[in-house]
């Protein structure tokens, strides 16, 4: 007996293995690479040479890197909170059984499932000033036409807020509406014998039970918008001003542009600290407020 078991795990230890190694070599192997790497003052042609922790010091040091902090805060509060509020109304208005319930999922969810690229390059047209769409139909309705969407320091993280929760809420509708079925329909009835309004029976019912989906979508939201990339190099490249510059592209111009790999590694080892410490928070904050069952 001791012997089948002892096989058995072998054989689950084999079935696992591709699995493992792609984690091993895609994953775990980088992030030690990197860590290492930021311990050393490398650039482009040179050999790596130990620096220690002056990498860190380096960018502590530069302006730009605390920027790109503020601006990556900034840019994941108003993503997360306003994806998620957005999903959350439209699944509970598409789970109520409008007419073309199945269109306005597949509308919604249909930028998710696009290349980035693509959809970045379209409302790059959208947003160009002032022959852009915006721009024209601002200016057909009598105002200023134009305003410069990605070219404006004030705007140009708005207008990357706003793709950023157009691309991406369509995917959290869907999980919302999946945690909408799993709410026994005899709650809403009884709330509405009692004389319960619609405000009340969200309030009392439905928001509540979808804690556990809310969770999950503020933390997928959350990882999802700290590693955004390829909108803001098809957008705005990161300015005006580095007003566009987060922690991803700040890594991206400091290693790719620059040629600093170690200061990069070593803004990479902190970006993957803050969402670590970040995600653990809503955990934790989640864990005391969330219900489970009916």
């Amino acid at each position: 007996m001791g012997n089948r078991k002892k096989l058995a795990s072998i054989a689950n230890l084999w079935y696992l293995a591709p699995a493992l190694i792609i984690l091993l070599v895609f994953w775990l192997v980088p992030m030690i690479l990197v860590v290492v790497f930021s311990l050393f003052s490398w650039t482009y042609g040179t050999h790596p040479q130990w620096a220690g922790l002056s990498q860190y010091h380096i960018i502590f040091s530069d302006p730009v890197f605390w920027q790109s902090i503020r601006v990556t805060l900034e840019f994941v509060a108003a993503v997360v909170v306003g994806g998620t509020a957005i999903s959350l109304i439209l699944a509970v208005l598409l789970y109520r059984g409008i007419r073309g319930v199945g269109f306005f999922r597949s509308m919604y969810f249909l930028p998710y499932v696009l290349p980035v690229v693509a959809t970045s390059t379209i409302w790059l047209w959208i947003y160009q000033s002032p022959v852009g769409v915006l721009d024209r139909f601002i200016h057909a309705l009598g105002g200023n036409g134009n305003i410069g969407w990605v070219t404006e320091p004030n705007l140009a993280l708005v207008s990357l807020i706003i793709f950023t929760i157009w691309f991406s809420f369509g995917f959290t509708m869907l999980l919302f509406m999946a945690g909408l079925t799993n709410i026994p329909s005899e709650l809403w009835e009884a709330a509405s014998v009692d004389g319960a309004n619609s405000w009340q029976q969200f309030f009392k019912i439905t928001w509540p039970l979808l804690t556990p989906t809310t969770l999950f979508v503020v933390v997928i939201n959350t990882i999802n918008a700290f590693q955004s990339f390829t909108q803001i190099y098809a957008l705005t490249r990161g300015g005006p001003l580095n007003g566009t510059t987060t922690l991803t592209y700040y890594i991206y111009q400091t290693a790719f542009r620059f040629f600093n790999f170690g200061p990069a590694s070593a803004a990479a080892v902190i970006f993957f600290i803050l969402i670590l410490l970040l995600t653990g928070l809503q955990f934790w904050v989640s864990r005391r407020s969330i219900q489970y069952g009916g």
